[in-house]
Order: C-alpha cells, then sequence, then structure tokens
C-alpha cells in the first residue's frame, strides 16, 4: 500500500471521516488529515489525539493550511519526504472549484511521482457527483480507488495501564439533570490524574464536557501539542475553571430568580468567561 495515491468515494466530510477508521494503520509512524473542517467540527467524529488534523482555510488559525495548490504541494512534500505514514485529504472538489480541474490534476500527477518513492499512502475524498466522466476517470488513473481489507485501524504501543484507565473514562457517564431553561447542569467530574494522562482520555473529557454545554475551545487547541506536561497543565487550568463554574451555577440556580439575569449568567459561566466577576458578585459579602 505504501507509495501509492488512494481514492475514496465519499458523499461527505462524515463520510470519508467514517472510512479513515477502517484503514488499516499497522506500522505507520505518522497520520495525517487535512480537511475542511476545523479542528472543534472533527472532535465529534474523529480521535484528533492520534492524528495530526490540519485545517484547509484561508483564515489564520492554529492548524490551519491555505488551499493554495503552491502551498498544499510544498506540505505534502515536506511530510512524506520523512519517516512513513497515511495522509488524508478531504475536500479535493473544493480545490478543483478553486483552481480548476487541469491545475489540481498536474499537482496530482507530480505528487504521484514524488509519493512513489516514499514510504507514505496517500489517500483522497472523491465526491464523484462533481466531476464529469472524463475528469473522474482521469482522476482515478492516478489515484486507483482503495478497497478495504479491514474494517478497524490497528492501535499499538499502548500500555496496560493506559488502556485500563481510557476504558475507565469512557465508560464514566455523566448525569444530565436539566436546569428550569433545559440546559444541562453542570457537573463536577473526576480529576484526571498524572499518571496515565493521555491525549485520548483528553479527548473523551472533552466530550463530557462539551455534553453539558461547555465552550472547551480553549483546552482543544491542547491536542496539537506534543509535550505531554504542558498538555496536562493546560488541562488543570480548564477543570479548575469548571469546579469554579458549577459552584457558581448551583448559587444562580438557587437564588437568581430575574430571568434575565440567570439566563446571563448561565451563558457566561458556559464559556469559562467572567468567573472571577461573577464570584465578586455572588459570593463577596
Amino acid at each position: 500500500m505504501s507509495g501509492r495515491i488512494h481514492s475514496i468515494p465519499a458523499e461527505s466530510t462524515e463520510s470519508f471521516v467514517e472510512s479513515i477508521d477502517r484503514v488499516e494503520s499497522s506500522g505507520a509512524q505518522s497520520l495525517v488529515f487535512i480537511s475542511r473542517y476545523p479542528a472543534s467540527r472533527l472532535i465529534d467524529h474523529l480521535d484528533i489525539s492520534e492524528i495530526q488534523c490540519y485545517w484547509l482555510t484561508n483564515s489564520e488559525a492554529k492548524g490551519a493550511l491555505e488551499p493554495s495548490l503552491e502551498k498544499l504541494n510544498h506540505f505534502t512534500e515536506s511530510l512524506i519526504s520523512s519517516e512513513q505514514g497515511l495522509l488524508f485529504i478531504e475536500g479535493f472538489e473544493w480545490l478543483v472549484s478553486i483552481h480548476g480541474f487541469e491545475a489540481v490534476h498536474s499537482m496530482l500527477r507530480s505528487l504521484a511521482e514524488k509519493v512513489s518513492m516514499s514510504r507514505w499512502s496517500i489517500f483522497l475524498s472523491l465526491y464523484e457527483s462533481s466531476y464529469n466522466r472524463q475528469e473522474l476517470s482521469r482522476l482515478l488513473r492516478e489515484a486507483p480507488t482503495f478497497e478495504f481489507t479491514s474494517s478497524e485501524m490497528t492501535i499499538h504501543n499502548e500500555s496496560a495501564e493506559t488502556s485500563q484507565f481510557r476504558k475507565s473514562i469512557s465508560e464514566q457517564t455523566v448525569e444530565m439533570d436539566l436546569n428550569v431553561d433545559g440546559t444541562p447542569k453542570l457537573v463536577l467530574l473526576t480529576k484526571l490524574p498524572r499518571n496515565g494522562f493521555t491525549k485520548q482520555i483528553l479527548q473523551r473529557r472533552i466530550l463530557q464536557w462539551r455534553r453539558m454545554g461547555i465552550d472547551t475551545s480553549e483546552i482543544e487547541a491542547s491536542l496539537y501539542a506534543n509535550d505531554l506536561d504542558i498538555v496536562y497543565a493546560e488541562y488543570t487550568i480548564v477543570e479548575e475553571k469548571i469546579r469554579r463554574a458549577t459552584e457558581l451555577e448551583r448559587y444562580v440556580v438557587t437564588n437568581i430568580s430575574d430571568t434575565q439575569e440567570r439566563a446571563i449568567a448561565l451563558f457566561r459561566l458556559r464559556q469559562l468567561t467572567g468567573l472571577e466577576q461573577l464570584e465578586k458578585q455572588y459570593f463577596s459579602e
């Protein structure tokens, strides 16, 4: 499979993401995903702690990759010149709409030559209805349809301790009691210890927080970091904010009768903003 470009038929970003989990990754040192979706949207569908994600956009943001063919080509060439791995590219038809089919096809042919001398494999999402018959035929010559032989990715090098910790976090449920306005109540979850902490476990905790309506964009950026000590330090900061927000919510729900004031306070608590101001307002004598 190494040294080839493959296409995976997909009618949407979500269906392509589902296909990623079906590609056998045994032996791959790196997994990279280039998508039109930012990490904040991918986190619900993909374990982005296992995959380096890049957002194909003109916006300036962490993990952003400008959708110019020159920069995309340079990024890809630099990537496949190192080690080995799997690269997934979603939104290829969008590039065609921007730059034209001939320009994108030319880049694809050049990339096919370079990847053939590497230990990488590239997978493209293929939205077939975006191309006419001739264009589709030319694309498939460079990137034949990938035939799945495995329904799951293989995960290696995970210790028994981490595996058990991952399982315990996954099985931890959040009791979704509701406030009067229908929003889920904030719940204090067991603090994650440093021992056994991984980005996979952090992602599961982020999902638990998001189900409570908490804005987790601050900690989501940490999933891009390589230093696990830094990631854990940033997690503890957010975890402490959520603890404070939970205490404040209990007070607001019990003691604030003004509907507008209560709604504004609950919204700010889920954004994790203005905590100090609210604490002074409600907890100071």
